[in-house]
């Protein structure tokens, strides 16, 4: 797999009436939304965009991400959906959010000539990675 940065505004649609204008947000359930907000929201600096009984949506980009509390239990498999954060400086956000507790389950690395990733796990076990586009 060969992996290239994205132009911004050049995504295209592949079919001649495609009704899919984009992603909107992701959702990470979670059985416990009182322990999952503090990660995103104050470690993760993910601002509060609108919250009621049950769901959060988060933001700081152009997609949402969503946090609801239908689900009960860790993720069983963390790998299913994988949220990547862009970042300035992979090692330096490694190591702000190490010192902040986070479990890195693999440390900055260069995945491609213009990449580098580091992989680690919100408090519910979901994986999420760090991408710096050098």
């Amino acid at each position: 797999m060969i992996l290239e940065q994205p132009e911004v505004g050049t995504g295209e649609c592949h079919q001649e009436h495609s009704v899919i204008k984009g992603f909107q947000g992701i959702i990470i359930s979670t059985d416990d939304l009182t322990r999952l907000l503090p990660f995103y929201r104050d470690i993760l600096g993910l601002g509060t965009q609108m919250q009621s009984e049950g769901f959060v949506v988060l933001g700081g980009g152009q997609i949402a991400l969503g946090l609801h509390s239908q689900v009960r239990g860790k993720s069983r498999d963390p790998n299913r959906v994988i949220v990547n954060l862009n970042v300035d400086d992979c090692q330096a956000e490694y190591e702000r959010l190490s010192g902040m507790g986070v479990e890195f389950i693999r440390k900055p690395s260069k995945e491609a000539p213009d990449l580098k990733i580091a992989t680690f796990l919100d408090p519910d076990g979901n994986t999420l990675q760090l991408f710096e586009w050098v």
